[in-house]
């Protein structure tokens, strides 16, 4: 497997597409497959906190979900080959689970939220089969909620429960799962139910779609004092 240490964390370096080919492979062999879509914030926190770190080192796969993540690869000069968003990424593997039959579970979020993330997912996805969904209020080592999920055997779990908790769970009930692709995937949930819009795509495209949150969302601007911070310590690794 190809793969970058940015930070003490081990990138997975693929383009979307190779990421895409991996994960549909795995889901149609039914191989347990655990999905980390890590921002600088993540890696800052997981060289904090140790049982964050260890963690995230079970992942089979650690998506570079950040431009600065991106960034600080080039300047280890052991470039990623993109910036593989979780949105994105999320959206792409509903539409394989569309059109090739496969159950998914949707966990996190308000019940507001989760809501109308089902009824937006679906009008984007009609034929996709959704088996349940449950809101992101519970106590990770709930085992009564984990045994209802394992009992519905979905192909794919996004679980929109924020770091460090979404990792959190994954870790401790996975193995309880007979297959599945496990995802933590944050705030995508938010985007979904419309309540946060994505940058428009230009924005995207020119790797600016932080400062596009940063202006829509200027309470994020203690957040985003992590992607200095991240990049100033890689610069110092590297000399």
């Amino acid at each position: 497997m190809s793969k970058i240490k940015i930070q003490n964390i081990n990138f997975s370096n693929y383009s979307m597409v190779e990421f895409l080919k991996i994960f549909e492979s795995r889901i149609d062999k039914e191989e347990k497959t655990f999905v980390v879509t890590a921002n600088p914030e993540i890696v800052e926190y997981a060289n904090k906190e140790h049982n964050y770190y260890e963690t995230l080192s079970k992942a089979d796969y650690i998506t570079p979900d950040g431009i600065g993540v991106v960034i600080a690869s080039k300047i280890l000069k052991r470039p990623l080959k993109e910036r593989v968003a979780g949105y994105d990424l999320m959206s792409e593997l509903l539409n394989i689970a569309e059109m090739k039959g496969k159950k998914v579970y949707l966990l996190g979020a308000k019940d507001g939220t989760l809501e109308k993330t089902y009824q937006n997912i679906k009008k984007k996805f009609p034929e996709l089969n959704i088996v349940g969904r449950h809101h992101g209020y519970i106590d990770i080592s709930d085992e009564e909620l984990v045994q209802s999920i394992v009992e519905l055997q979905p192909d794919l779990i996004f679980v929109a429960l924020g770091f460090p908790k979404q990792e959190y769970w994954i870790e401790r009930h996975i193995d309880k799962f007979q297959k599945g692709l496990f995802m933590g995937v944050g705030g995508s949930f938010d985007v979904w139910a419309g309540e946060v819009k994505r940058a428009p795509e230009v924005w995207i495209k020119l790797n600016l779609e932080w400062l596009y949150r940063l202006i829509k969302q200027p309470t994020r601007f203690k957040r985003m004092l992590v992607l200095p911070q991240f990049l100033f310590k890689v610069m110092l690794k590297r000399k």
